[in-house]
């Protein structure tokens, strides 16, 4: 007979059993036990499994284990990916290091196998056609060589704007002829004339405030969470958070969760006189990190932006997703040119189809790229990259045949 397996969860294990009791009697049998991290928000569950009936052979039979300091952290990050921090912070020094148990996934269907390699192969001949496309729409429509035409498609296609693409491509036909190697060399010395990075803002000597403006989405808050945690891991630098994003439902106490994480203060300013306040408060820290929230209309984004450079030496980042597309970036980058942004700071590079669309921000805005995210995990993906690779980025790594 199939026994009456359920899982039950309450707030702690006596919770737990109270409901085990009553659904299924004092004849129940737990099969596992195990801790539930809550996230943000919520608080932490206790989850029993059990069973009223006859128990087969081969039905699991959990053995409750005791969870360590370090059991426990590492199960509220797998839990919040976004929250995870590197080993030097996450774990004490005395953190066991047991290896990871065995995942090896079971035997894949033959016929699972078969379709997934058939769509890789249909993705990869759509990808072939899309840039044979591309190289003779660009050789046709504008004129281009052949070999022109082919550093285009290739630009185009890792998501540089056409109208770009082409004028870099027609600079560099003046001086490489028609060897595409030679084109795209000259075009990869043309971008890092346009891309230009600097110094990784965790990294300032002296005290250093910066606040961080651009729309809804694009991930600011994770951002400033990734460089406060390299500041304080790399530099032993003091940390304080300001918030003026009071719009945004739970974006205050997502900031104080980070805040209480690495140990650094977290103050809320809803106006002038409380953000002069709030910086008075926090004098002591080496860096100040300064939340806004993301806003649609122009008026809003000018009045925020008015309000942060009331702050003393304040330096301003412009964030942008790659994920957004060229000429979404365009918009943005056109949309907050106004505000003067001191850098530009590139996230969501890992969600993105075509990168090479960072581009047209870098254009338009023609500050310096400070850092460059391609993930969730805190502090580990982000990056200050070099001018080659911010190129590599663009462009590719690899030189066409």
């Amino acid at each position: 007979m199939t026994p009456n397996v359920r899982t039950f969860r309450a707030a702690d294990s006596n919770a737990a059993l109270a409901a085990v009791k009553a659904a299924l009697g004092s004849e129940a049998v737990i099969l596992a036990t195990r801790s539930v991290d809550g996230g943000l928000f919520r608080r932490s569950e206790v989850e029993i499994t059990a069973a009223l009936g006859p128990i087969e052979e081969d039905l699991p039979r959990a053995r409750p284990r005791p969870r360590t300091g370090a059991a426990a952290l590492a199960a509220h990050a797998a839990a919040n990916p976004e929250l995870r921090l590197p080993e030097p912070l996450a774990s004490g020094a005395g953190a066991s290091r047991s290896a990871p148990p065995s995942t090896r996934p079971p035997d894949e269907d033959p016929l699972t196998a078969e379709v997934r390699y058939l769509r890789r192969s249909v993705e990869e001949a759509r990808h072939a056609l899309a840039a044979v496309t591309r190289e003779a729409r660009a050789g046709r429509d504008m004129q281009l060589p052949p070999a022109a035409a082919e550093v285009h498609a290739r630009l185009t296609g890792r998501g540089v704007e056409s109208a770009l693409a082409e004028g870099l491509v027609r600079s560099a036909l003046d001086s490489a002829g028609a060897d595409p190697v030679g084109i795209l060399r000259v075009v990869r010395d043309l971008l890092g004339e346009r891309l230009v990075p600097c110094r990784a803002p965790w990294l300032h000597d002296g005290r250093h405030v910066i606040a961080v403006v651009g729309p809804t989405g694009v991930g600011k808050t994770t951002t400033l969470a990734k460089m406060a945690a390299r500041a304080i891991l790399e530099a032993k630098k003091r940390v304080a958070f300001v918030t003026l994003d009071t719009y945004r439902v739970g974006a205050t106490e997502q900031l104080a969760r980070y805040g209480e994480i690495m140990g650094a203060p977290v103050l809320v300013a809803r106006d002038r006189g409380e953000l002069t306040r709030a910086m008075e408060r926090v004098a002591d820290a080496d860096l100040v990190l300064v939340d806004t929230a993301g806003r649609s209309s122009p008026e809003d984004v000018t009045r925020q932006a008015a309000l942060v450079r009331t702050i003393s030496r304040v330096q301003l980042h412009l964030v942008v997703s790659a994920a957004t597309g060229a000429h979404e970036l365009a918009a943005v980058a056109d949309r907050y040119r106004a505000l003067q942004p001191d850098r530009l700071v590139v996230t969501k590079v890992d969600e993105a189809a075509g990168p090479g669309g960072i581009l047209s921000a870098s254009v338009r805005i023609c500050r310096p790229i400070s850092c460059v995210a391609d993930g969730q995990r805190v502090p580990e993906d982000l990056h200050a990259l070099t001018g080659p690779q911010l190129v590599e980025l663009v462009a590719g790594a690899d030189e066409p045949a």
